[in-house]
């Protein structure tokens, strides 16, 4: 069956892309760039937003050359010119996938205060997918396991998880005592969590100056240079409210640098 990529000009600029199409990068450049984003299952929305104009230029941009490639056609890029000011809506056409091999996740919870998640294969994509989702919460990381705090929004995070078949192309089997993650509302979203994360690491980027996480040695640099600017030990001498002010400045630069370092982990290791 032949890849679908297809672009119509209506209300929205609406986008159809097969997802057997490399196109990792650029849902996290969607996520990553856009606040005014709106994730519903397999279909983004980029709403136009004025102040984000270059951004927005850069996304159909990126929308014509790939259709060029494929189509090796022109004709659309004039269209889009013409309309840059529309919404955006892209839609991911899944496709039935044919697995040749079964990832099996063990959940099982070990205490009151703590659950593991173990993998029966060292798959990195669907390691760092799942690790993502629970970062808040996770303990400890191993190479093949993963311990999490049990509370109510991990419980959710694993029951929304475990309704899933596939995960990054995988299959997915997953064993748990479905009785021990019970929880007390059902209200949480995997794609909204991601969102958040995400939001927190372009805002990390934001604050060091750079664009993408793999300008990680200007982040070091920037981090170097904020933190001795702002470190509380050189600041002791001065008024109590501006020493507050400079302690909350460093402690923001240190968890926003302690984010992008273990994104940048997650996408390297």
């Amino acid at each position: 069956m032949d890849k679908v990529f297809e672009i119509n000009i209506n209300e929205n600029i609406d986008v159809v892309i097969d997802s057997r199409f490399k196109i990792k990068g650029f849902i996290e450049f969607i996520r990553l760039s856009f606040n005014k984003l709106e994730i519903k299952d397999n279909e983004y929305i980029v709403y136009f937003d004025k102040d984000n104009i270059k951004k927005h230029k850069l996304l159909l941009q990126t929308l014509i050359n790939m259709y060029r490639k494929i189509h090796k056609d022109d004709t659309i890029s004039k269209r889009i010119a013409l309309n840059y000011r529309k919404d955006v809506k892209i839609t991911i056409k899944k496709y039935n996938l044919s697995y040749s091999n079964i990832l099996k996740i063990d959940i099982k919870k070990l205490s009151s205060k703590e659950f593991s998640i173990e993998f029966s294969k060292d798959i990195k994509s669907v390691y760092n997918y799942i690790k993502g989702i629970f970062l808040f919460h996770i303990l400890e990381i191993y190479k093949d396991k993963i311990i999490v705090s049990f509370n109510e929004t991990s419980k959710e995070i694993v029951y929304q998880m475990s309704k899933k078949n596939s995960i990054m192309g995988y299959k997915i089997e997953f064993h748990m005592d479905e009785s021990e993650f019970k929880f007390s509302h059902r209200n949480y979203s995997i794609e909204g969590s991601i969102k958040e994360y995400l939001a927190k690491v372009r805002n990390a980027l934001d604050l060091f100056g750079v664009d993408s996480i793999y300008e990680f040695d200007v982040i070091k640099k920037e981090y170097k240079r904020l933190a001795k600017k702002y470190h509380p030990d050189l600041h002791s001498n001065k008024p109590e409210l501006i020493k507050k002010i400079y302690n909350k400045k460093f402690m923001k630069i240190k968890e926003s640098y302690e984010l992008l370092e273990e994104y940048y982990k997650s996408k390297n290791g």
